[in-house]
């Protein structure tokens, strides 16, 4: 997989499975996010992909993260699963990897910044 790449159906499937949850109806979610129906059901199905600034404006309605949306991914899931790597570890095998991630984030933090 493309570092840039992501599928535009499990984006439009995750985005109905919302809508759907929220009971919302293609047409209200459309007019909430001030896009037509049309747009919005091929991009449910999809067929076309997502703009930055829907992608905003869907995710506020519905209340949902974009992690969610894109990936399938939530924040919390993903603190699971890292804490679960750690928990299989020994106290000091925790330590090291502690340490390990500090560098890690210092070091993207740095990046972006530059």
């Amino acid at each position: 997989m493309k570092i840039n790449s992501y599928d535009v159906g499990f984006i439009g499937k995750r985005i109905q499975q919302v809508r759907k949850a929220k009971r919302y109806t293609q047409e209200q979610l459309a007019e909430m996010i001030n896009m037509s129906s049309q747009n919005l059901s091929q991009l449910e199905r999809g067929i076309t992909g997502v703009s930055v600034s829907f992608l905003i404006a869907i995710c506020k309605v519905l209340e949902v993260s974009a992690d969610f949306i894109l990936f399938g991914v939530t924040r919390f899931q993903q603190s699971n699963m890292i804490n679960s790597l750690l928990s299989d570890l020994n106290e000091s095998q925790q330590l090291y990897a502690q340490k390990l991630l500090e560098v890690y984030v210092a070091s993207c933090k740095e990046e972006h910044l530059s």
